[in-house]
Order: structure tokens, then sequence, then C-alpha cells
């Protein structure tokens, strides 16, 4: 708390569940046993058939819908009343206009953010981020699906892709009015919009058809980038709304300009159309020369949005055109036992949104990391995950072994862990068989600088909606090398990610979470809803830091991102004070934005995939420059960007930089953590060192040394120059 006089925080918004009451009673039409009837089951704790005020929370429009004035709400009373309202009723969030605080010469106009605890905290100058306005960016008052930071025109400077969702508290929903949206960086953080092309398509930028996480690399080999694009379905409880367009994940291959983009999704088979699609990570898995496409997918409450069918599409070609060619699915095969098919088996189906192709083993091939949760309304309703298994799956993949791609389940080696709830008799109370964390958005790195990449999974840990067999927020594995890992999490000083908000509103000096009567838990007592975690050396000294983002909506308390600085191979968490991180997001990326070698943060913001939005702020994501306060601006740094390979051959490499007495190392690969994606690049930070020498190993095996590299620069490495 930076000053003296505090406001306390006072809660406007409404419980998640009835803002998605609100929207679900106006999806027509549904199946039988799913949306409003489903939702209302959840705070029906005792199962009388109505939800009091206590079971329901503080809720806007309860007095209106409580037509008998009996103090409770029916299901009837609810559905009666949502269907007299406009989209929305009357949650709608209050309205706001991104203002400027403060600009000075040469620098960005800085953000003024909504007054709060952690605005307070992040007030006036010195912090090592600033939340800063960009025109067309930050402005956009809708809510972001996922997002990419690459550079799309090959110009040097890191452009934004981006799919987004009308707000649902002014009338949007999924499914009408998603955008891609393309952002050109024009230097000094200014960015202008810049609409691409989609040939041959269903859809457009104007109208993405629930387009979600981007990710994108060159595909057919032309130098441009192609777009993926993953998509859920309109569906829950096994159907599929009549308005279901059916589209699927989409692949835009770049059509003779990097602006211009031709729609292959159907031909080249990776539409997946019934799947709740999620992350995807791409890769060469089998070592062909052309890129495959990791697919994970969720399942949410009762199949809403899809199903949990996570998918390994690896390219078969006929001949040297990509287009001649076709993705087929080897999940659900001996080639990766237990990973991906959908049996609508509780024994067999797993749900995690998110997934990773990543050399695990330094061996030169990309093994496969997902793990799974489970996220519940009813536990009795048909396609609840309830009792999936939850937990962390690794398959090590034996195409350097053996010579061809075949993934092995790998247990017992430290990290893989798995385990299930029951659920018993009742069909509404469940018992823990084992014990395994249900975290399902990881982020790997190298934490102490000894080659190997380490493990950290974040999520979240509700009982009322996200059971788990363990209850933590956090998991952190060191690499040991050889497939093996041993957890960490307190011996690296990560154990304050498993705090309670009680613990963070100590450490921050914030007012506590109200507690409101008769309220089944109280909210000091909950954890963050981390759902994201983002690594990168955001002060240059050489030791790679992490951002953990709480998607958290519900304002009691109000959500931040907390920076984790690393001390030598041991982590610190830091107070607003210090980061300037008075936001936070549904998941963030960092990159270099302003090319001035430090760091930069994007957050997405989706209010509406986490609960709901009390303003029209909450929609506007964010960015933050890295001022390199605390000393990050008076050191040195290297980035390393590639030419002259095709980017089948690069994704996975391993690139290890010396300067100065020390080494580090980074991967290649086109996602970094969940819901976004990267430039295929590598930013070191060197501490006082001025020469670096990097040296690239490719998954192939070849090897480059890049002796005397200069720092403060970025080098353009071109493979077929040496």
């Amino acid at each position: 708390m930076k000053t003296a006089t505090k406001a306390t925080i006072v809660s406007a918004g409404l419980s998640v569940l009835f803002v998605c009451l609100t929207l679900l009673a106006q999806e027509t039409p549904r199946p039988a046993g799913s949306g409003l009837t489903e939702r209302f089951k959840q705070p029906d704790r005792n199962g009388d058939g109505k939800v009091s005020r206590e079971e329901g929370g503080s809720l806007p429009f309860f007095d209106s819908a409580d037509r008998n004035k009996d103090g409770s709400l029916t299901i009837d009373e609810v559905q009666s009343y949502l269907t007299i309202q406009p989209r929305g009723g009357d949650v709608k969030p209050a309205p706001h206009k991104e203002e400027v605080a403060e600009q000075r010469p040469g620098e960005p106009p800085l953000k003024k953010m909504p007054d709060g605890d952690p605005a307070r905290d992040a007030a006036g100058r010195g912090q090592l981020f600033e939340s800063i306005c960009i025109p067309g960016f930050t402005d956009i008052q809708e809510g972001m699906n996922g997002v990419a930071l690459v550079d799309i025109n090959r110009d040097g400077l890191l452009d934004i892709v981006a799919t987004y969702s009308p707000p649902a508290g002014t009338g949007g929903r999924w499914g009408t009015g998603e955008k891609l949206r393309v952002f050109i960086n024009e230097g000094g953080f200014k960015f202008r919009p810049h609409t691409v092309r989609l040939l041959d398509s269903q859809v457009s930028p104007e109208s993405f058809g629930r387009g979600q996480v981007p990710a994108l690399a060159d595909f057919n080999g032309d130098g441009f980038l192609d777009l993926f694009v993953t998509r859920h379905a309109q569906m829950s409880a096994g159907q599929s709304n009549p308005r279901d367009q059916k589209l699927g994940n989409g692949l835009y291959i770049s059509d003779g300009a990097w602006d211009v983009f031709r729609d292959v999704s159907a031909k080249m088979g990776i539409q997946n159309e019934k799947a709740y699609n999620r992350q995807p990570s791409i890769g060469d898995a089998n070592g062909d020369g052309w890129l495959d496409i990791a697919i994970g997918c969720d399942n949410i409450g009762n199949a809403m949005g899809g199903f949990p069918h996570s998918r390994l599409y690896v390219f078969t070609p006929n001949g040297p055109n990509l287009l001649d060619g076709h993705f087929e699915d080897i999940g659900g095969t001996d080639l990766v036992p237990d990973f991906g098919d959908f049996s609508h088996d509780s024994g067999r189906d797993k749900a995690g949104p998110d997934i990773n192709l990543c050399d695990l083993d330094n061996d030169g091939d990309l093994d496969l990391i997902q793990s799974y949760h489970v996220d519940i309304r009813d536990p009795a309703l048909p396609f609840s995950p309830v009792e999936y298994r939850q937990g962390v799956f690794c398959w090590k993949n034996l195409l350097k072994e053996t010579g061809k791609m075949r993934f092995e389940k790998v247990t017992g080696n430290g990290l893989a862990c798995e385990a299930h709830l029951k659920l018993n008799a009742d069909k509404k109370t469940f018992t823990a068989v084992g014990k395994a964390p249900g975290l399902p958005y990881i982020s790997l790195a190298d934490v102490d600088n000894d080659g190997l990449m380490d493990v950290l999974a974040v999520g979240p840990a509700d009982p009322g909606w996200a059971p788990r067999t363990e209850y933590v927020s956090a998991r952190f594995w060191r690499n040991k090398g050889n497939f093996q890992f041993e957890e960490a999490t307190d011996a690296v000083g990560l154990s304050p990610l498993n705090w309670v908000y009680r613990d963070w509103c100590k450490f921050f000096d914030a007012p506590m979470p109200r507690k409101h009567p008769g309220a089944r838990m109280d909210p000091g007592d909950r954890r963050p809803y981390f759902a994201d975690a983002v690594f990168g050396d955001f002060d240059n000294d050489g030791w790679v830091d992490f951002v953990v983002l709480d998607r958290s909506e519900s304002m009691n308390p109000e959500a931040r991102a907390i920076l984790f600085i690393n001390r030598g191979g041991t982590f610190q968490p830091m107070q607003t004070t210090f980061s300037g991180l008075d936001g936070s997001g549904i998941c963030g990326e960092a990159a270099d934005l302003n090319n001035d070698g430090l760091l930069d943060l994007v957050f997405a913001a989706d209010p509406d995939n986490s609960g709901s939005a009390t303003s029209m702020a909450r929609y506007e994501s964010k960015v933050y420059w890295n001022t390199g306060s605390h000393g990050g601006k008076d050191i040195h740094w290297i980035r390393v960007t590639f030419t002259g390979l095709k980017d089948a051959e690069l994704i996975g490499a391993r690139v290890e930089l010396s300067a100065g007495g020390k080494t580090q190392y980074r991967w290649i690969h086109t996602n970094h953590s969940y819901k976004s994606g990267g430039a295929l690049d590598a930013h070191f930070g060197l501490g006082n060192a001025t020469v670096a020498d990097v040296t690239v190993t490719l998954p192939n095996g070849e090897r480059k040394r890049f002796p005397s590299l200069a720092a403060d620069r970025t080098h353009e490495v071109n493979w077929k120059a040496r």
C-alpha cells in the first residue's frame, strides 16, 4: 500500500454464475439437461430447487427476479425474468473511457488506471513496468480471446495479432461479432490497425467465427508467416446448436503476401470441429521437415463449447507442395498412448486446455507435455468431467533413439503424476483417489541456468467448480536431466504461489476481502485464479524472471499480476510498488515491443471468460512498458533472430549464450504460455557483459557458433551464411 488513506473497495460485481445464467438463458434452442438448468443447480447447495440470497450472493437483480418475494429464486423465476430482459439483463458494466495519466517527451503516454489498491500502489514513477496507452489497441473494449506477438510483415518490429469477442454485458455473445485484428508496429509504441485478407473462407476478419488462440509459423516455406487459430464448438451436453457453423480450427496459408491468406482448414483436416479447442503448439514432431500441430482441449461443466478431444496432427506430405498433403491425428493410437481420443468414458477421457511440444531432455526431438484438470458444474451431468484423471502427463519422443517418431508415456520420473475423483452414490459428492495437482497451465524455462527446461504449472483450486485431489495453485519441478525431475516449489522460493488471498493482502498491505453473511467460504481463504505464467529476463541480469496472472473478476479482492524476480535460481515475489503491475488478464506474452532491449508485457482482457465485468475498463487489454527501472536499463542485452532456416528446422532449437562467465539457455517455440503465441527469437539479459558467444543447436543436430556478438542490439543469424 503506497498511501495511508485508502478507500475500502466496493464490490459492484455479479457472481460468475448468474452472468452465465443470463447468457445461457438467451441461447436458443438449448439441449435438454443443459444451459440454465445445470447452471441453476450449482448454487442450490441443499438441493431444494431454490437459490436463497445467501446461496446466490449479492445480486443486483435478485429482488426483481423474486416475483413472490419469499427471499429465494426458483428456476422458473429466473427464466421468466431473463426472457423479458435485453441480452445481458441489467448487469451492464459501467461505462469507461481510457485516459492518459501523464506523458513525457520521448515516452509513451501512461494510462490512468481505475482507482483501487493496485493502482494506488503503482502510482507515480519508479516502477519496473508502467501501463501505457496505445490508441486503437488499449482502448478497445472487447474480450481478447488470444494474442500473438510476431513480426508478421518482417520489418524488425514485433506486431500484434489478436482475436476478440464482443462484451457480454453489452449484448454480445460467442458466435457473433468475433474479430481478427492485426496491429502493425510503427516503433515507439505506436501501432496501426491493418486488415488482412482471407481468401476462400467462410469467415472474415470482421466476422471471425469464435476464433480463439492464434499461433503463427511458416508452414509452406514461402518466407511469410501463416496463421493457425483454434476455435470452440457451439454445443453442450453432446448436442450441437443448430446455428453452429462447425468451423473448427482454422489454418490460413499466406498467398503471395504477408497480409493475404488462403483458408485451407477443411482440406488439411485440422478442424476438430466438435472440440473445445484451446492452446496450439507447433513443431516438427517426426523430423520430416514439415510442421505438425498439437492442440489442447478442455471440458467445461458438461462439454459446453465442445468435447475435450486433444489432438496431435502430424503432416503427411504428397510431394513438395504443402497443399497436396494433409494432417492426420495420431492421438488415440499406439504412437502416443493415453493421449487424445474421446470416448465419453471418464476412465479414459482427460481435459487439458494447454499443451506443449518441447525438448524436455535435450536429445533433439520434440516431446509432449500436457496437464489435466476438471471444471464441473453439476457432477451428475452426463458429460461432467468430475471423474476424469488429473495431473501432469508427459511423453518422451523416441525419434532420436529409434529413428522413428513414437511417444512413450513416462511415469515415475518425478514430474508425471495422476489421480482422480470418485463420484459417490449421492451423485453430488466425491472422494479423492490418489493425489496429483490439477493445474492446467504449464510454462517452461531454465530458471537455474543449467541448460535444462524446468516446469511451472499454475491453475485454479476452487472446491466449488474446480475440485481437486490436491488443492494447490502452483507447482514447480526442477529438470535433473534424462527426463527426470524433482518437485522444488518451496526450494526455489515459490511457496507464495500457494498463498490464499488473505496472505496476498497482507503482502500487498491491501484491504482484506469482505465476507458476505451466509457465504460458503470466506473470500480471504480462497486462492487466486492463476491462469498464466510468463517467463522472461525482465531486469536483464541474466536470470529468467516470471509474471503470474490472476484472472479473477470477483473484485473482492482486486486481481493483480505478480512479478517474481529470479535471485540466482530462487525467486522473490515483488510488491506492486516495485513491479507497477496494477492490472491482470486471462493471459500474457512478453516481448520487446520498442526494440530498447527490455521485455514489455501484453495482458489480454477477457472478463466474460472468467466472471462478470463491473466496468467496461475490464475489457481493455493492457500493455506494460518496461521502463528499465531498478537497474535493467543500465545493463546489457542481446536479441537473436534467424534467417536461412525453415521454421520446421528452427522450432525446438536450443540457443546457448555465454557472457561474463555465465551461460544461459533459451528454446525456440511458437507458444510460451497459455492462450498466446510468440516470435521465433531469443532475448538474453547480459548483466554487465558487453560481448557474448552464441551457440545454436537445431533439433536435427546441426550446431553453429556465433562468437563475439556485441551487446545491446538484435543479431540476425543467417544459418546459410556460415
